[in-house]
């Protein structure tokens, strides 16, 4: 028999074992070191007839791998098997143990210089086909796998415990081998998988009917660093909070990895879905001393609206109820991302619009910026056309920043013409999620500014409420929105009806999310009731009202609790006039009978009364509002106390009201509908 000559020209196969989190490079590690047996094997391969043969050796060397405890046969019908207790191969951090390769060979021939060998071989793992030809130098193999059941990848060595997340699957498989006299061999593995899906314990990570396509190419010298390409074309895809169906459009990625110093250092990687999305950089992957350590280097990151937005953003925004928006126009970013955080960046902005359609909460159109994070010396800006939070129009504008990596703050006041006034916004500064410092899955905001005699008619109507007269203008001390939740740093102090009203212990959670709550208190100083009356057509009353609105409580924007106090000010001396418009209405609102009265011929002739004091106040709770007042008995409450001749006492019988009921009825007031109460 031909003699197995174990010093037949190289085969060089270095290779550096990585990573657990690359489950791919180890089987194709697996394939090439099933290979690597076979290729001896072909040096004693053209036979006719196969003599029964057994071999044992200690140790067989080999070029840049060993094989340990080997044994081998080969039996007449072509049967073969080949064990070793261990593998060790050039730059291999770990051994691998109990190898066994078995198969049979089909064909072994030598016509016209050419030698021919195929055989099916099984390692226990995976079964394959393999064709090795010899011709004039050149030596060209290949091996097959053919929808091997991706769950036969948890018998590998070595395999991370997140193997263990995989559920279903295939994989098709093709290794090629060429070498030419005096050259290094050529190696390419197309892999295509197929059906793939994973679930992760914590539900964080998970595929299905995930299907991509990959091609491997490398030179043996440069095993630790080969040339990877390949396309994902179908499945679902959730990673954390991104979240992408490939139904409606597949991705493309490209990269060249190097397995060095305990690590993954990935070159010249490229993912692009040819449509709205490319990314080029490269980026390092664990280290022996800190496994777990990342890093990316972005030299190109483009995103074209709206695809982008749908694609890839808003899965993850929906977590902050910013799902469902219109975005148009470009971004650009180049920079360093590492263990979660930015750390340096160059973000280009073009002609961005972001509208939110379904909620009305804000848009912004016309967006450019050019920032540079971290770079104190660049002139950072921010341009917008148009600027609408809620119904209120901010107009245009320009800012200079101050930014860092994921933070942005204006350098300098910044003036908005809003509502007929001025908003002066002091400070205003964004961390949003993953930048340094950032800690929470929401933005985080914070802002000091003064208002400057908006119009109150304008205001009203922005916000939906009933039409109130005159100007406002008041103080923001500080504002801060972190984790979702928006408190108040201070009082807000706003002057309006030639009084004031403080507002303290402003609590605010969700207020961009699903069922916004409020919690504050308000104070409520010297306001002219001339000026608040004359806004209604409540009728007119003079003088000056004091009060509270404690232990407010709002979910959704409605009322659900409070305790409210509104009166004449203890200081206030002498009578002051009320219209007999005004009588009307605080009679019907009570549920008394002084109407009736008011249309007695002497009354007829006053067309206002004079009035001593006034107070009401509502506990609500439930959507019942307990009503009190300046003094009660068995069966009413006062709730003002008449003056002069005629003296007119005006009281409230019902001492329960039903809330939503009382709004409509103040609502009414305010456009002049007539309203009745208990009918």
């Amino acid at each position: 028999m031909p003699d197995a000559n174990f010093n037949s020209p190289a085969y060089s196969i270095t290779h550096v074992q990585r990573p657990s989190c690359l489950p791919w490079s180890r089987c194709c590690q697996w394939l090439v070191l099933s290979f690597v047996p076979i290729l001896v094997l072909f040096q004693s391969a053209a036979m006719a007839a196969y003599p029964q043969i057994r071999f044992s050796a200690e140790s067989v060397e080999h070029e840049n791998f060993s094989l340990h405890e080997v044994k081998a046969q080969l039996d007449i019908e072509g049967g073969f098997r080949l064990d070793s207790g261990r593998i060790l191969v050039h730059g291999v951090e770990r051994e691998i143990s109990d190898f066994s390769l078995q198969g049979v060979i089909e064909e072994a021939s030598n016509q016209g210089g050419v030698e021919l060998f195929r055989c099916n071989v099984r390692t226990g793992v995976f079964e394959a086909g393999v064709e090795l030809t010899r011709q004039k130098g050149l030596i060209s193999a290949g091996l097959k796998l053919a929808r091997q059941e991706i769950d036969s990848i948890r018998k590998l060595q070595g395999m991370p415990a997140q193997i263990n997340w995989l559920s279903r699957g295939h994989v098709d498989a093709e290794l090629k081998f060429r070498q030419l006299p005096d050259s290094e061999p050529d190696i390419r593995v197309q892999l295509g998988v197929g059906d793939l899906g994973f679930d992760s314990p914590d539900g964080r990570f998970a595929a299905e009917a995930l299907y991509l396509e990959m091609e491997l190419s490398v030179l043996a010298r440069e095993w630790s660093s080969p040339v990877i390409k390949g396309v994902i074309s179908s499945g679902e895809l959730l990673i954390d909070d991104f979240y992408r169906n490939f139904a409606d459009g597949e991705m493309e990625f490209a990269l060249r990895p190097e397995w060095k110093d305990g690590g993954v250092v990935i070159h010249s990687a490229r993912l692009s879905d040819k449509q709205s999305l490319t990314v080029e950089g490269r980026g390092v992957l664990g280290s022996k001393e800190d496994p777990d350590s990342w890093g990316f280097e972005i030299s190109r990151l483009d995103m074209e609206f709206p695809v982008a937005y749908e694609r890839y953003i808003e899965p993850v925004v929906a977590a902050w109820t910013l799902d469902g928006l219109a975005v148009t126009g470009s971004v650009g970013w180049s920079g360093h991302w590492s263990g979660g955080e930015f750390s340096s960046g160059d973000l280009t902005i073009t002609d961005l619009s972001i509208v939110d359609t379904q909620r009305k909460r804000f848009a912004v159109t016309g967006l450019d910026a050019r920032m540079r994070p971290g770079d104190h010396a660049f002139n950072s800006n921010l341009a917008w056309r148009g600027l609408l939070l809620g119904r209120i129009n901010l107009g245009s504008g320009v800012v200079a920043l101050d930014s860092e990596p994921g933070k942005f703050a204006i350098v300098q006041p910044l003036v908005l013409d809003v509502l007929g006034g001025q908003l002066h916004l002091h400070e205003l500064s964004v961390l949003l999620p993953g930048g340094s410092g950032s800690d929470a899955g929401e933005p985080d905001i914070r802002l000091r500014a003064d208002l400057e005699e908006l119009e109150m008619e304008l205001l009203t109507e922005a916000f939906g409420w009933p039409m109130f007269a005159g100007k406002i203008s008041g103080q923001i001390p500080g504002v801060s929105l972190e984790d979702g939740v928006l408190d108040l740093e201070g009082e807000i102090l706003v002057n309006v009806f030639d009084g004031s009203l403080t507002l303290d212990d402003l609590r605010i959670e969700r207020p961009f999310g699903v069922l916004p709550s409020l919690a504050a208190n308000v104070e409520v100083n010297n306001l002219d009731l001339e000026l608040l009356t004359s806004t209604f057509s409540f009728g007119q009353i003079s003088g000056r009202l004091d009060g509270y609105v404690r232990d407010l409580r709002m979910l959704d924007w409605r009322p659900v609790a409070f305790n409210a106090w509104l009166g004449t000010p203890e200081s206030q001396r002498g009578s002051k006039d009320i219209s007999r418009q005004a009588v009307n209405t605080l009679t019907t609102l009570g549920g008394g009978g002084a109407t009736a009265a008011l249309t007695s011929p002497l009354m007829r002739l006053f067309n206002s009364f004079s009035y001593k004091r006034l107070g009401l106040g509502c506990r609500m709770q439930n959507n019942v509002c307990e009503v009190r007042g300046l003094g009660e008995d068995d069966v009413s409450v006062l709730i003002m106390e008449g003056a002069g001749v005629p003296k007119v006492t005006i009281r409230v019988f019902n001492r329960s009201v039903d809330w939503p009921q009382l709004l409509t009825h103040l609502v009414a007031v305010s456009e002049g509908e007539d309203i009745r109460i208990g009918d």
